[in-house]
């Protein structure tokens, strides 16, 4: 990928912001970034500067509908499109440049586009390795009965009504630097629509009844403490996965593991694992 070109059309012609941070020689590895909802893939600057230090090259894009991208904000038509989206991400990295081995890290909405992914994808595909952060796979206050009846209802009818998105800063990490920069972000989004919510509680639904075809190796992280999506929820994925897993619950760590580093070492946990599985691959 050029880093010349910050912009990606994908194939429904919706422009995507690319971001990207590389070692200073030849990658060993690449990771593209799957950020979660209402934020964008600029917040990654963190980790993908700790990677690069590592040999390893990380890009992010902003979803369509987030950041600086293009599409209706917080909206997706079909999740299946940002599946779509991030495919098309994959293949542009695995063309682009030196052939190194690919992983995929998602994070909370990313998460489950991540998984997405890794169960279309088997125990094949281009990608050799997922990384799933925050897996939002028992939200908490999301999937309450009776929003969900709202969200399903209103869907059909006005898909592009917006609601809060309920993400307080403070859940997100205790360093107080990043609380304040994301509470303040011009490019955060705090809503998201109606057809937005049905969607991922479809993806998630999909998640549940077919997480054990994933035969990839997977790293599952999550924050002990985490607010916003339960750790058992990723207890169950790496209980449930097909493939090799590895999992890490930071005690005291809240949603955002690569930004609470008194807490997680997720970047560190991160590279180690790369590196072992570009070691083996």
């Amino acid at each position: 990928m050029d880093s010349a070109a910050p912009y990606h059309t994908t194939s429904d012609g919706v422009r995507l912001r690319l971001h990207a941070w590389s070692p200073r020689g030849d990658p060993v590895a690449a990771m593209l970034v799957l950020h979660g909802v209402g934020e964008y893939g600029g917040r990654y600057a963190g980790l993908g500067t700790a990677l690069a230090e590592r040999g390893i090259r990380t890009v992010a894009f902003d979803q369509r509908g987030h950041g600086e991208s293009g599409g209706y904000p917080g909206h997706v038509d079909r999740w299946g499109r940002y599946l779509a989206d991030a495919n098309e991400m994959c293949a542009r990295l695995s063309n682009g440049g030196a052939r190194v081995p690919l992983f995929v890290y998602g994070h909370s909405m990313g998460s489950l586009i991540c998984l997405g992914m890794a169960i279309e994808a088997g125990a094949g595909g281009t990608v050799v390795g997922w990384i799933v952060s925050g897996a939002g796979i028992e939200p908490t206050g999301l999937a309450k009965p009776h929003l969900v009846a709202i969200a399903r209802l209103l869907s059909r009818v006005t898909p592009r009504v917006s609601l809060n998105l309920g993400i307080p800063a403070e859940a997100l990490s205790h360093d107080l630097g990043v609380v304040d920069a994301y509470r303040t972000d011009p490019l955060v989004r705090k809503k998201g629509t109606v057809r937005w919510g049905a969607e991922a509680l479809d993806a998630i639904a999909e998640i549940k009844e077919r997480a054990h075809e994933i035969g990839s190796p997977m790293l599952v992280l999550h924050g002990g403490a985490d607010p916003l999506s339960q750790p058992a929820g990723s207890r169950w994925l790496a209980d449930t996965v097909g493939g090799e897993t590895t999992l890490h619950i930071y005690d005291g760590c809240l949603h955002e593991p690569h930004n609470d580093p008194a807490y997680a070492d997720a970047a560190g946990d991160i590279g180690d694992w790369i590196l072992a599985h570009v070691t083996t691959h």
